[in-house]
C-alpha cells in the first residue's frame, strides 16, 4: 500500500468533516435569516462559505494524492 494512498484516504475524511461543517453553518445562517437577525446571518454564511473553500482543497489535494505513485 501506498503511502499516497493513506495520506489520499485521510484527506478525504477530512474533506468530509469540513463539508459538514460548511453545512452546518449554512443552516445556521438560514435561521438566523428566517428570524431576521441580518448580522448573524451574515456572520454563519461566510464562514460556511470559508469551509466550503477548506473542503475544495482538501478534495482537490486528496484526488490529486490519490492519481500519485508514490
Amino acid at each position: 500500500m501506498h503511502i499516497s494512498y493513506i495520506i489520499s484516504n485521510v484527506l478525504f475524511v477530512a474533506f468530509i468533516v469540513a463539508l459538514v461543517v460548511a453545512i452546518i453553518f449554512f443552516e445556521i445562517g438560514l435561521r438566523a435569516y428566517r428570524n431576521e437577525n441580518e448580522r448573524k446571518s451574515k456572520d454563519s454564511n461566510s464562514l460556511g462559505f470559508r469551509w466550503l473553500i477548506y473542503a475544495g482543497v482538501l478534495f482537490v489535494l486528496s484526488v490529486i494524492l490519490s492519481l500519485s505513485k508514490f
